[in-house]
């Protein structure tokens, strides 16, 4: 029986609706049928539900100074049971991702762009990144992206003639990347 086929779903209501009648079993639904063939339990209101009471009892802690209150986290498991645990997610301050930090990225005066890329593929892993940077009159500027052509061309050009100079950010995002990271961009001589 597939869960995904109308046609198998009718015919287990079907076969459900014969048993109910039989059986003098009121409520059975096209929809409970459905709920109950694909294991769907009515999760929305149990969570927000959840929600509801763990903001609650933030409150009244944060109120009434009774306990320590909710640091950054806190996980809800009710497999077995209610399981709540609380503790502090850490941020590690070279994140490629979390840290909000401009990184300084030295690059020689005669790399390319394909230098760069291929930098940027091997130290941070990244797969198929946009890069993008701010000119000296304030506009945004994209540099590199794979999907248009006359960006491509690009990549045998060299980082200065592609106007970057010494000291200017650089922004970069990629698929893996949970938000931009920001380089600053030092010419070694």
């Amino acid at each position: 029986v597939s869960t995904q086929s109308t046609g198998h779903i009718s015919w287990l209501h079907r076969r459900a609706l014969e048993r109910a009648t039989s059986y003098a079993i009121p409520g059975v639904t096209y929809r409970l049928t459905q709920g109950v063939t694909k294991r769907i339990i009515p999760a929305v209101a149990s969570t927000n539900a959840t929600i509801a009471a763990a903001c609650v009892t933030e409150c009244l802690k944060i109120a009434t100074s009774s306990y320590l209150h909710l640091d950054n986290y806190m996980l809800f498991n009710n497999v077995d049971g209610v399981y709540t645990f609380s503790y502090p997610c850490e941020r590690k301050e070279d994140c490629l991702v979390c840290s909000r930090e401009v990184r300084e990225m030295s690059r020689g005066r005669q790399d390319t762009l394909q230098n760069l890329l291929e930098y940027l593929s091997e130290e941070h892993t990244l797969q198929n990144p946009i890069i993008t940077t701010v000119t000296a009159v304030g506009e945004t500027r994209t540099v590199y992206m794979a999907g248009i052509g006359q960006l491509k061309d690009n990549v045998d050009k060299k980082l200065t003639e592609l106007d970057l100079v010494d000291g200017q950010e650089i922004v970069v995002t990629d698929s893996i990347l949970k938000s931009p990271v920001r380089f600053k961009l030092k010419f070694e001589d």
